[in-house]
C-alpha cells in the first residue's frame, strides 16, 4: 500500500478503507461568489480561530463503493494547547471519535499573519526541537492550509509525498448550511494526483469566527482491489474562546 500524504491525516488517519477515483460533488446550496478578502492578519485570525476553549463537533458519513459504510458517526476536535513561536500563533488541535478507541495523531497549526501551516504533532519532537535550537528540525513536513489572499483560483503546492503530489486551491465563498447554522464559507480544495493516474479531492468549509464547517474527503487506495472511502462532516455545534472573567 503507498504511503499516505498528511492532508488525509485530517480526518482519515484513523481509516483503513477507500476506493476509485471521482471529483468531489458540488454543494447543492448558494452557487459560488468571486469575493476577496483582505490580507491582514485579523482575517486569518477569523477564519482559523485557534483560542483556548474552542471546541468542534462534527457529525460524520462515509462510504466504500458508494456504498454506505459509516464507521465514524462523531469527530470531537479541540484546541488542547496555544502559545506564540516567532511570529506564529501555535496551538496543538486533538481529534477524538466517541464511538471509536482510535485516537488520532494531534495536529499542530501555526497561523500566520498571512497563512496557516498544518503538520502532525509530535511532542517529543518538538520539544527537543525548541531546546536544542536546531532549525533543521523545524519547518518540515507541513502543508500550508489556507493563504491570504482569499482570491478564487489561487492555488500552491500541498506536500510531496511519494506516489504522487498534492496543490491545493481556493474555489470561493459559498453559502453553506450545516447543523450548527448557516454561514458564509470560504471552500478549499485539495486535489491529490497519483502517479498511477489516479486522483482524490478533499474539500474544506472555514467559515468567520468559527473554523471549519463541513469537509469532504476521499481516498483511493488499493487492499486486494481498488477501493475509494468517501467521508463528509458537517458542523453540529462549536464552542468560543474561554474569556476570563469581568472580561
Amino acid at each position: 500500500m503507498r504511503k499516505l500524504p498528511f492532508a488525509l491525516l485530517l480526518l482519515l488517519s484513523a481509516c483503513q478503507s477507500a476506493v476509485l477515483p471521482a471529483r468531489a460533488p458540488q454543494s447543492a446550496n448558494a452557487p459560488l461568489l468571486a469575493q476577496k478578502a483582505p490580507v491582514n492578519a485579523a482575517q486569518m485570525q477569523r477564519y482559523y480561530p485557534l483560542e483556548m476553549g474552542r471546541s468542534w463537533t462534527y457529525l460524520l458519513e462515509q462510504s466504500q463503493n458508494d456504498q454506505p459504510n459509516t464507521k465514524f458517526k462523531t469527530m470531537l476536535m479541540r484546541v488542547e494547547s496555544n502559545g506564540t513561536e516567532g511570529e506564529a500563533q501555535t496551538a496543538v488541535l486533538r481529534r477524538s471519535y466517541p464511538d471509536s478507541d482510535i485516537k488520532p495523531t494531534p495536529t499542530l497549526a501555526k497561523r500566520f499573519g498571512d497563512r496557516v501551516e498544518l503538520s502532525r504533532y509530535h511532542e517529543q519532537v518538538l520539544r527537543e526541537s525548541f531546546a536544542l535550537q536546531e532549525p533543521a528540525l523545524r519547518g518540515k513536513n507541513f502543508i500550508i492550509a489556507l493563504q491570504l489572499p482569499f482570491e478564487s483560483g489561487k492555488a500552491w503546492e500541498g506536500r510531496l509525498f511519494q506516489g504522487g503530489s498534492e496543490t491545493i486551491r481556493v474555489v470561493g465563498f459559498e453559502t453553506v448550511t450545516v447543523p450548527a447554522g448557516t454561514f458564509q464559507a470560504l471552500k478549499m480544495e485539495h486535489h491529490l494526483r497519483y502517479d498511477n493516474g489516479k486522483e482524490d479531492f478533499l474539500n474544506y468549509w472555514y467559515a468567520p469566527d468559527v473554523g471549519m464547517v463541513k469537509l469532504y474527503e476521499e481516498l483511493t487506495f488499493y487492499y486486494g482491489q481498488w477501493l475509494k472511502f468517501r467521508s463528509t462532516g458537517v458542523l453540529k455545534q462549536f464552542t468560543g474562546p474561554v474569556t476570563a472573567p469581568g472580561r
